[in-house]
């Protein structure tokens, strides 16, 4: 292990869990509802769309960490991670960058399929991106065993990667 590598998933590790903390706030304020003005709006995209890049390198890390024998299971989770940066990362920025202006400017009807709200095509991406960042967790589990801190990341790793059915069904019941 190099002092680069270390540092990296270090800090790549402590701006995910920061960010993620920071949307858990943001959505506590806000309520458990889907945000319903455009500054509850911006202030749940933000920390996430700094969560999507954190969250990869974070998996990259603990790939280029991981024992030769477990790399499969890592490279596997950056798959997933992958795609979860890339789903969400096009619907944080369509919502911050495209929605959310037209909205300000009173043009909501034309940018009406492109909102995030419940059973539209954006809400259904976010469903994907975030069933494939606990696949991802799920999957990258599989590098930890050893020590008792990796015995606990390992723990979270799962538990998060088993929210992933739970996240599909909450986005494709009517």
């Amino acid at each position: 292990m190099n002092k680069a590598e270390w540092n990296i998933g270090f800090y790549s590790s402590l701006f995910t869990t920061l960010f993620a903390i920071l949307y858990i706030i943001s959505q506590l304020i806000i309520g458990i509802d889907m945000p319903e003005t455009q500054k509850d709006q911006f202030f749940i995209l933000l920390p996430s769309l700094f969560l999507a890049p954190s969250f990869l390198i974070m998996v990259v890390s603990v790939h280029s960490l991981a024992e030769a024998e477990r790399k499969i299971w890592s490279h596997i989770g950056i798959v997933f991670a992958t795609a979860y940066f890339i789903f969400v990362s096009i619907i944080y920025l369509t919502e911050l960058t495209v929605t959310l202006p037209h909205t300000l400017a009173g043009n909501e009807v034309s940018v009406d399929l492109l909102r995030y709200v419940p059973k539209k095509f954006l809400t259904g991406v976010y469903a994907l991106g975030y069933t494939c960042m606990s696949l991802s967790t799920l999957f990258a589990a599989g590098v930890f065993y050893k020590e008792r801190l990796e015995f606990w990341i390992k723990r979270f790793f799962v538990l998060n990667g088993i929210l992933a059915p739970i996240i599909l069904l909450t986005n494709c019941t009517p």
